[in-house]
């Protein structure tokens, strides 16, 4: 890899243990939670984990879990059952899965990287494989339910700890037959070590919890037998919270007391975030959090560590950023997880100098963390090479077998992307916006500020439709007829969507929508962010759509200085959310200054009040209002150009809000579907 002299520090190499790293990037372990369909499970989780050391990291850290062989007896109900392999590969301690591991770690070392598995005991805060597949309680030091899962864990005996730690050893064991560089020890953000380093989760009277020479005492214990097994030239390293941000919870002098303690028993590296389950996601920060958050808590550790190598990872974007770190003196290595999950050619591209090229990662949590909470898999706002790296990643860009020339309608996410990949396989792609910029409607996402980082999404898709050679026309409303005389043989309709004016909503399907929808005070969510000057005072959002448009619109209006109250008939604000997600939102609206009103319909709109009605009771109440009301009620496809189109003999595809409106991932997802599409069947192909 060339070094730059923008970056000298992120890209000189660092000797980490008995290995040499070429450069200061780590990947950062995540779950990733594939299922077949692009490959099997486990090959797609292969090809992820492949992709990132081809892309230019030094080190890949996975994520693992353990299965006790305790575990194993009572999932089969003391040999009563059968029991089957789990699936995936994540289980760090299944001898079985080891040929697997030894086949992804070759490769991985074929590509310049080091491999380290981290070693994740989940404890109260997170349902295993083994817990889940297998019907067993969490474990804990304490029996405290946890804010996340709410479940009460079995309080871990003498025995459990000891199984544990065996458990552990033999996972670094199978790890170091597979050919990896290491373990990590997983002890921070809530799980089961960092529960037994807690003061707050750990309200244990024996040796294992008061002092903090106690509540180490699993971690140390566990370190020593595991340094004991492997030997000398193995990496164990330890991630480690910086503050859990929780009144009682480890401060920053604890944390400093405990690195040094680590670097005395042998510890490799410690790899530095912090917080818990009760700020979750809050340690895969979205871009609200402050760049690189836990750099100045790493800073203080690395001073305490005594020469002991230091990560730290959580918002670190871009190469300046990571460069910053680094030479500040804050960190020896940079962490990154959604960095290199949204472009995994991220460390190459900035050792070549191609920062432009460069997708940086958007920080909205909208498709990754929240696409595993769905439990749909691993999955990037926009990137739709993950999960399929094998068939779209690095090297797989292959040129069409029937060169055509194309017309793409509407500069949008979802149109950007179809001409990106149609050019980018030898079609001739012209472009039409009808208005004077690309980007859609994600310019207007954009322009909140908590949600800033959506504009890398028409950012990079613009540089490489530039790279391409896409001709552009902005300005221009496409027509079918000049479509076809200009010879085009295939369009795109990437037209869009546009919002929904009656009040309807599917939670009443016997009212076609809100009386008084129509009044001159009621306007759309467009009309906050293109006309925001007419609103003032008090303003309601009437929100159901799930998309997250009414809040978007609402803190737009906040930040305008008005007063702004959402009524919404879901559970919260913001319903595509998933509910442990939704107290990160509500903290966020909050600060704004705005108040949700949830599990309530508007059923008139009166010219001095809404009238409203409690979804589940049935109880009606009456809002004085004469100001301003913004309904968010989900859109309307434009796709009027595609039959006119097909009776002219094109061949066309609809794509992104223009086919159904949804999120901007699946725009996406539509609009490069299109792109690989194009030429290889006859007309009237949706994607």
């Amino acid at each position: 890899m060339v070094v730059q002299t923008a970056y000298p520090r992120l890209f000189e190499p660092l000797n980490l243990g008995h290995v040499t790293l070429r450069n200061r990037i780590a990947m950062m372990p995540h779950a990733v939670m594939f299922g077949g369909g692009y490959g099997s499970a486990i090959d797609r989780t292969v090809a992820y984990h492949v992709e990132r050391a081809k892309g230019g990291a030094a080190l890949i850290i996975m994520s693992n879990f353990l299965m006790p062989e305790s575990w194993k007896t009572m999932g089969s109900w003391g040999g009563a059952l059968e029991t089957t392999p789990l699936g995936g590969l994540d289980l760090a301690n299944d001898t079985s899965l080891q040929p697997e591991y030894t086949r992804m770690i070759a490769e991985i070392t074929g590509h310049g990287a080091h491999f380290v598995a981290q070693l994740n005991a989940s404890g109260r805060q997170l349902r295993s494989p083994g817990t889940t597949q297998f019907g067993l309680p969490l474990f804990a030091p304490s029996p405290l339910a946890c804010p996340r899962t709410g479940e009460i864990p079995k309080e871990m005996d003498q025995g459990d700890i000891e199984e544990y730690i065996v458990t552990m050893v033999d996972a670094a064991l199978n790890m170091q037959g597979a050919g990896a560089a290491g373990v990590e020890l997983f002890a921070a953000q809530g799980y089961l070590l960092h529960e037994f380093l807690s003061p707050v989760t750990n309200k244990r009277t024996d040796a294992y919890g008061g002092s903090l020479d106690n509540r180490m005492r699993f971690l140390m214990d566990t370190l020593t037998e595991v340094r004991a097994a492997v030997g000398d030239d193995f990496l164990i390293g330890v991630r480690m919270n910086a503050v859990d941000e929780v009144p009682g919870g480890l401060t920053i002098d604890d944390a400093t007391e405990i690195a040094r303690r680590l670097r005395v028993v042998g510890a490799s590296y410690v790899n530095v975030s912090g917080l818990t389950s009760l700020h979750y996601p809050g340690w895969i920060s979205d871009i609200t959090a402050p760049t690189a958050q836990f750099a100045p808590y790493a800073a203080q550790i690395r001073q305490a560590a005594g020469g002991m190598p230091v990560c730290v990872s959580s918002r670190i974007a871009t190469p300046e950023d990571a460069e910053a770190v680094l030479a500040e003196g804050q960190a020896d290595m940079i962490g990154m997880a959604r960095a290199l999950i949204s472009d995994p050619e991220w460390p190459r591209k900035a050792a070549r100098g191609d920062r432009a090229g460069i997708r940086l990662c958007t920080y909205s949590n909208q498709t990754c963390i929240v696409g595993l909470d769905r439990g749909r898999g691993m999955g990037c706002i926009h990137n739709t090479a993950v999960g399929r790296e094998a068939q779209l990643g690095i090297g797989k860009m292959r040129n069409a077998a029937r060169p055509c020339k194309v017309a793409v309608i509407g500069g949008g996410p979802s149109g950007m992307a179809a001409a990106r990949i149609a050019a980018e396989r030898g079609h001739d792609v012209t472009l039409f916006e009808a208005s004077g910029a690309l980007g859609g409607q994600n310019l207007m996402t954009a322009e909140i500020g908590s949600r800033r980082g959506y504009g890398e999404i028409h950012r990079w898709q613009a540089e490489m439709l530039d790279r391409a050679g896409v001709t552009i026309r902005l300005g221009i409303r496409a027509e079918a007829d000049a479509i076809a005389e200009e010879g085009f043989a295939v369009a795109v309709v990437a037209a869009g969507s546009e919002p929904r004016a009656d009040g309807y909503t599917s939670l009443r399907p016997g009212a076609d929508g809100i009386p008084g929808a129509d009044d001159a005070c009621v306007a759309t969510v467009w009309d906050a962010f293109q006309d925001p000057e007419r609103f003032s005072g008090e303003v309601i959002v009437v929100e159901d759509d799930p998309h997250l448009s009414g809040t978007a619109a609402a803190e737009k209006l906040a930040a305008h200085g008005c007063r702004v109250t959402i009524i919404t008939p879901h559970m919260h604000a913001g319903a595509d959310l998933p509910v442990h997600h939704a107290p990160q939102l509500y903290r966020k609206l909050a600060r704004t200054g705005i108040s949700v009103r949830p599990a309530t319909f508007v059923t008139q709109i009166l010219p001095d009040a809404v009238l409203c009605e409690d979804r589940f009771g049935g109880a009606k109440t009456r809002l004085d209002h004469d100001g301003a009301i913004v309904l968010a009620m989900g859109n309307v496809a434009r796709n009027g150009l595609a039959d006119p189109l097909r009776v002219l003999g094109l061949e066309v595809h609809v794509v992104g809000d223009a086919l159904a409106p949804r999120q901007v991932d699946h725009a996406i997802v539509d609009g490069e579907r299109a792109g690989w599409m194009i030429g290889s069947g006859g007309n009237d192909a949706e994607a």
